[in-house]
């Protein structure tokens, strides 16, 4: 029985009908798991790099076990405080202060 694949964003080949309900890739390339976690490529990387998610190595690819990055992500705290979510600001950022001009 022929299968159809389909393509990802990037190399990594999916079964478009694998028959098996839930069916997901095993590990995926940085980009992938990165948006998988809805974070930046480099925030992934600071956090493999603090060995906080593991990386594997098969030849030049770098790949990032899908089951470490589901109790990765439950590992993260609760957002308990019920204070506004600010989207439109910079909230982290202060303003910059006003230059004063020598004469």
């Amino acid at each position: 029985m022929a299968r159809a694949w389909r393509r990802s964003n990037r190399a990594l080949l999916i079964p478009a009908k694998a028959g098996i309900q839930g069916f997901e890739p095993l590990a995926l390339p940085p980009r992938d798991a990165a948006k998988f976690l809805s974070i930046g490529k480099r925030t992934l990387s600071n956090l493999i790099r603090a060995k906080k998610i593991v990386a594997r190595k098969s030849g030049v690819r770098t790949l990032v076990d899908v089951a470490l990055l589901k109790s990765f992500y439950e590992s993260l705290k609760l957002k308990t405080d019920h204070a506004p979510l600010v989207f439109d600001e910079r909230a982290h950022v202060r303003p910059k202060a006003k230059r004063t001009t020598r004469h």
